[in-house]
């Protein structure tokens, strides 16, 4: 079952729904759900300061920079 369906059906099955705690209920996930996800994508400005350093640091010397394969072959114990 794909989620644009499974939306589908929970939204008909809410618009029958005439229990005031259950709506409450169903509003108070929706808005936690947004808020959560808002959350995950607000970086702090001192987050994004530090990884544009870094990569600026790279492009002035690329030799830094280690291979993926090369660098799982040294933490390998």
């Amino acid at each position: 079952m794909n989620i644009q369906f499974q939306k589908a059906m929970i939204i008909e099955q809410f618009k029958k729904v005439d229990d005031i705690n259950l709506i409450n209920a169903i509003k108070s996930m929706l808005d936690f759900a947004i808020k959560k996800e808002k959350e995950v994508y607000d970086i702090p400005e001192s987050h994004q300061q530090l990884v544009m350093e870094r990569f600026e640091r790279i492009i002035k010397d690329p030799e830094r920079v280690m291979d993926w394969d090369e660098a799982k072959k040294k933490l390998k114990p």
